[in-house]
């Protein structure tokens, strides 16, 4: 089997030639004197001795030579080995035995080189001169006796006896180099040139560069530039023929190639078709010299495009070629390099596969030698290292920098969401939902609220999400009920894509009567605010009644003090109509003066859509019959706006009205705020404060506050209640009573709408 090369580029011969002890230096023992060791060297102690001198700086005789010191004992060698790979032989001139190679090894004139199995070796003469030998090859030297007369010195030629060489002659090398072979022999002036010897010992000689002349029984053939003849041993040189052309890559001179994993690159080398190809060969080096070749390959010729694959790569540099290989076996003109990178990918998280970068959110992965290289991601141009946090399948495509024609390295990247847990706990009447994400190793990840969202499913309903001091991300829950069960049921979501879901049940309250809601009222403590003692009004605040109130108040009266207000009994009605309307009356009189009642009609109408904070427009009409104060009997209109809202066990409510006398000009304003703490939904404990002022511009008019308390309690559909207040100002405790106290009596289990 024939192997080839080629050599591409000079090597400095300063790098690579450390002294080989043991063939060019001698180490002086006891008792040695110049004259014992040229004995002992050369044979002879006079011109042994005289060698020594010529080669050692060792000053006029005599010599006192002290043990341990190193004497070169030979010239500088006509060329050495500056690569090797094993296994590679060399023998001495004239011994017998032969010993391993290595690196840097001096040769000289007929010493004997030889490339085992697998295995090349270079070897680079005194003028920088190359020659590659190829597995199995068996090289010997020619040096030169004399020396030069010029001021390049020159090296011997060599001989073949086997096997495939690739010759580069120096730049400077004033005459041709011989190569002897069984069957010729070859003189060249070429700078690339290719010999070979195969095993029926037949000569094939490729010209490259400059022109080799090839001898055989006494004829003479001259090989031009992109020729080659063979010789046949024991008959005359063919006429020289043209040699193949150079092979064209397929998908450009420069590729890139990501390494995934352990186990390595596999890169296809693809070229086109030449003519008079029987064969190609292909090859893969780390070094741009091809010495250090990690892939060769003979692939036979066809008529469409051709392909090697070099298996398992590691990380690096590497460096292709290939030629075209003729029916008579000569080598044809060398490809252009074709250079590969094979770049590791590094990242913290995600795991690397044969189907690319997969892992959790946030992705981020570099890549050796990115500096070179120019990188699109889903086909725009991006910046390396890469931090994606867009969940999904991506595609990074990376070619060498200035190289659009390059093929495209390509790369999925798969972006998965972290992981998170969800966890639902009870919460009042509600459930409180937190969200812990996590990476990976299941190490919390600090993500912003407005990357996952969590949803509400089979009518649950979920309000917004809200970070939290310990990271977490927490939202209150509204269940659902079904089949005497709260139920809450949440999915959560990292934009599109859901992540977990959860569904959490604690027992439903046991249902009140038909017609019965769970909430006492929030009602007025103080009573109506327009005028005179009235306690008329039904419910000036805010909340409108979730069912039909029907409502018997007292206030009781103290005779002889003049400081409480006197008895009165008041009946109040009031319901909802519709989810935003509330109509209700109310009849008051005072004890035994049944003939003199006030009564009063109201309606309120809920205006905004906000689950917390509600407006209404309420309008009321009030005659003040003969039992009330002179001042205040008649007929009296009131707009009024009252805003307010609950929040959790908290409620408040305002309300602000202006009174007016039809067909007067007399008018009031007045001004309300409640507010009520419910421990339970069935208690409510409020407090309020109130002032009424005169509104009309021709005269003064009353000028009053008050203040009060009160708590309400429900069972079932029964409501009691109990207030009590103070009068303030200069007329609070005309307009109100200087004390005052109210109980009630109240049932709402008729026509129950839905809560607020």
């Amino acid at each position: 089997m024939l192997v080839w090369t080629l050599v591409v580029g000079p090597v400095a011969l300063a790098q690579t030639q450390p002294k080989d002890a043991g063939d060019d230096v001698y180490v002086v023992q006891p008792g040695d004197t110049c004259g014992t060791i040229g004995r002992k060297l050369f044979g002879d102690a006079g011109k042994g001795s005289a060698t020594l001198h010529a080669l050692n700086k060792m000053g006029p005789p005599p010599h006192d030579l002290k043990p341990g010191t190193v004497l070169r004992v030979r010239g500088e060698p006509d060329a050495r080995l500056t690569f090797i790979k094993p296994e590679v032989n060399s023998k001495r001139a004239g011994k017998p035995d032969w010993f391993q190679a290595n690196t840097g090894q001096g040769l000289w004139r007929l010493d004997s080189v030889n490339t085992l199995r697998q295995a090349g070796a270079e070897m680079t003469f005194r003028d920088l001169t190359r020659l590659q030998m190829n597995e199995n090859a068996l090289v010997v030297i020619y040096g030169q006796d004399t020396p030069a007369t010029d001021t390049v010195k020159k090296a011997g030629g060599v001989e073949l006896l086997q096997g495939e060489l690739s010759l580069s002659l120096a730049e400077l090398r004033g005459e041709g180099l011989g190569v002897k072979m069984p069957a010729a022999t070859v003189a060249t002036r070429s700078k690339d040139l290719v010999v070979g010897v195969d095993a029926q010992q037949m000569t094939r000689v490729s010209v490259f560069d400059g022109q080799a002349e090839v001898s055989a029984r006494g004829q003479r053939v001259r090989v031009p530039r992109d020729h080659g003849t063979r010789v046949e041993k024991g008959k005359e040189p063919e006429p020289p023929r043209l040699l193949p052309e150079a092979p064209a890559w397929v998908g450009g001179t420069r590729s890139v190639r990501l390494l995934l994993d352990g186990q390595g690159v596999d890169e296809t080398l693809a070229w086109a078709p030449v003519e008079r190809a029987d064969t190609y060969r292909v090859e893969l080096a780390r070094d741009e010299r091809f010495n250090d070749r990690v892939h060769e390959a003979s692939v036979p010729a066809a008529p469409a495009a051709l392909e090697s694959v070099a298996r398992a790569l590691a990380p690096g540099q590497y460096y292709a070629r290939v030629r075209a290989v003729d029916a008579a076996g000569l080598l044809g003109r060398v490809s252009e390099v074709r250079q590969v990178e094979v770049l590791r990918v590094k990242t913290e998280r995600g795991s690397l596969g044969p189907q690319g970068l997969q892992g959790t959110w946030p992705l981020e992965f570099s890549v050796e030698g990115a500096e070179a290289l120019e990188a699109r991601l889903d086909g725009r141009p991006t910046a390396l290292p890469v931090r994606l946090e867009q969940v999904g399948v991506h595609t990074l495509e990376l070619r060498p920098r200035g190289m659009p024609e390059a093929r495209p390295e390509t790369l999925s990247l798969t972006v998965s969401p972290p992981r998170v847990d969800v966890t639902l706990e009870p919460l009042a009447e509600a459930f409180q939902a937190r969200l812990l994400v996590r990476d990976e190793q299941g190490a919390p990840l600090d993500v912003p609220a407005t990357a996952l969202a969590l949803r509400g499913l089979e009518g649950t309903r979920v309000e917004p999400l809200a970070k939290q001091p310990d990271g977490a991300l927490a939202a209150r829950v509204l269940p659902v009920e079904r089949d005497g069960e709260r139920v809450a049921s949440v999915e959560a979501l990292w934009g599109d894509t859901p992540l977990q879901r959860r569904e959490a049940r604690t027992p439903a309250p046991k249902p009140p009567p038909s017609g019965v809601t769970p909430e006492a009222a929030r009602v007025s403590v103080l009573g109506a605010p327009s005028g005179g003692r009235l306690d008329a009004a039904p419910l000036p605040t805010v909340f409108l009644p979730q069912a039909l109130l029907v409502e018997l108040r007292a206030q009781p009266g103290v005779e002889g003090l003049a400081e409480v207000s006197g008895a009165r009994l008041a009946l109040a009605v009031e319901g909802r109509v519709g989810e935003r309307v509330a109509l209700g009356a109310a009849l008051r009189a005072r004890p035994g003066q049944p003939s003199d009642p006030s009564a009063t009609v109201a309606g309120r109408v809920w205006l905004s859509d906000l689950p917390t904070f509600r407006a209404i427009l309420s309008f009321e009409g009030l005659w003040a019959g003969a039992g009330s104060d002179e001042d205040a009997r008649g007929l009296w209109l009131r707009p009024a706006l009252l805003l307010g809202g609950q929040w959790d066990r908290w409620a408040l409510s305002t309300s602000q009205g202006y009174a007016l006398r039809p067909g007067q000009a007399r008018a009031t304003w007045d001004s309300t705020y409640q507010g009520w703490f419910l421990p339970r939904p069935t208690l409510a404990l409020g407090v309020e404060v109130g002032a009424l002022l005169g509104a009309t511009p021709q005269e003064k008019g009353p000028h009053a506050y008050a203040a009060g308390v009160g708590a309400r309690w429900k069972h079932g559909g029964l409501e009691l209640g109990a207030s009590v207040r103070r009068g303030l100002g200069p007329r609070g405790p005309a307009l109100w009573g200087t004390w005052s106290g109210q109980v009630t009596l109240g049932w709402s289990g008729v026509w129950a709408l839905r809560p607020q």
